[in-house]
């Protein structure tokens, strides 16, 4: 039985945040059964881009210190890091308020900057090893601290979505070009979690972003930490508490598809406050993108894909600040006489454009055939 704590937590008050998070890890039976003294310990906190903390976009930085000081407490050492979306990584956790933390603290804000090649789990089924940050060979154990948020892609980014972060950068860009289909990335998704194995994952779910997540999407307070040790069953807490049966998350499907553990409710012992207290039924979701038991033919599924498929459109607020052109792993996006286009044709469907434009000026929207599939319960 998988264990998932709930806690309530209100704001974003340091003393708030802190007991919240003792809370979750006393319920677990105490940071002293995941590290112990002398080990190095990488926390992974959500750093998408070099947003405030009000913004909603990353880890908040009371969370992150409230974990610090839970690691420094039992003799074990931190190191923070992340591989952003866009931009470096001294620059998203200055912004995003973590540079400050660990300043305070004494904690080493890691590089990210060198790769390495490390096999897949026995258990993965998409590649045979990930091109992952250095630091991940070099520390004892991994602490996830995703927030909860939409995604485009993935519908909702918890905490398997944000051990993506540790693939290290370009490479993220360049799964997303070779692993086009959305079912195929997710399952590279659920491979790398089994791949680093966190030994523990910590939400942010205080204030949750909904709508045109990660990035552009509406706040929403939820109130609550979140804390397990499976990051899948953690994923599933999260689904429910947004209105969503796990099975809605096609990330989540799949690995139930695969026999992953800790994703049904039978599977699941919740401590803490009940799940009840803290569900949200009109939670505003991205549709979904992702093909799962559909039987039909590779070239159907590449031909109709465009026709099926949620699609980016650029705004009229559009700033032209070139971000999109940047992140876009297919480099299907142009300047063209003053506009922003996106080569409808050859555009992969991964959403990194709108993921990280910082205008919000890039809409899913979704085509006419893919809303008719969806209310048939047929997934691409």
């Amino acid at each position: 039985m998988s264990k998932v704590v709930i806690t309530s937590c209100g704001s974003y008050d340091r003393k708030e945040i802190e007991t919240a998070v003792a809370k979750c890890l006393y319920e677990l039976g105490g940071i002293g059964q995941f590290i112990s003294a002398g080990e190095r310990v990488l926390v992974k906190p959500n750093l998408l881009a070099a947003d405030p903390p009000e913004k909603g976009t990353d880890t908040h930085p009371e969370v992150v210190r409230a974990v610090l000081l839970e690691i420094i407490k039992v003799g074990a050492i931190p190191i923070v890091g992340d591989s952003p979306g866009f931009g470096s990584l001294s620059r998203v956790a200055e912004k995003a308020g973590i540079t400050q933390v660990c300043r305070e603290l004494g904690v080493t804000l890691g590089q990210f900057n060198e790769d390495v090649e490390v096999k897949t789990s026995s258990e993965g089924k998409v590649l045979k090893s990930f091109p992952l940050v250095k630091e991940i060979t070099e520390v004892d154990a991994i602490i996830n601290l995703p927030r909860v948020k939409t995604h485009g892609l993935t519908r909702l980014t918890g905490a398997v979505k944000n051990l993506f972060g540790c693939v290290a950068g370009l490479h993220k860009g360049e799964m997303h070009f070779r692993l086009q289909r959305a079912d195929v990335f997710q399952g590279m998704l659920i491979d790398l979690a089994l791949t680093l194995k966190p030994t523990l994952t910590i939400v942010d779910g205080v204030t949750a972003m909904e709508g045109a997540g990660p990035r552009n999407g509406s706040l929403r307070h939820l109130g609550l930490i979140l804390a397990g040790e499976n990051p899948f069953s953690v994923d599933a807490v999260i689904a429910r508490i947004v209105g969503l049966a796990p099975q809605e998350v096609p990330l989540l499907a799949i690995a139930a598809k695969r026999g992953i553990a800790g994703i049904s409710d039978s599977e699941i012992e919740i401590r803490g406050e009940k799940i009840e207290d803290f569900i949200i039924r009109d939670f505003k979701v991205p549709t979904s993108s992702t093909r799962i038991d559909l039987k039909v033919p590779e070239w159907v599924i590449r031909l109709f894909r465009h026709y099926v498929s949620p699609y980016p459109v650029i705004q009229d607020h559009c700033k032209r600040c070139l971000v999109c052109l940047q992140a876009c792993p297919a480099k299907v996006i142009a300047l063209a006489n003053g506009k922003i286009k996106i080569n409808d044709e050859e555009c992969i469907r991964c959403y990194c454009c709108q993921e990280l434009c910082p205008h919000d000026a890039i809409e899913l929207k979704v085509p006419l055939l893919g809303r008719l599939f969806l209310k048939s319960s047929l997934i691409l």
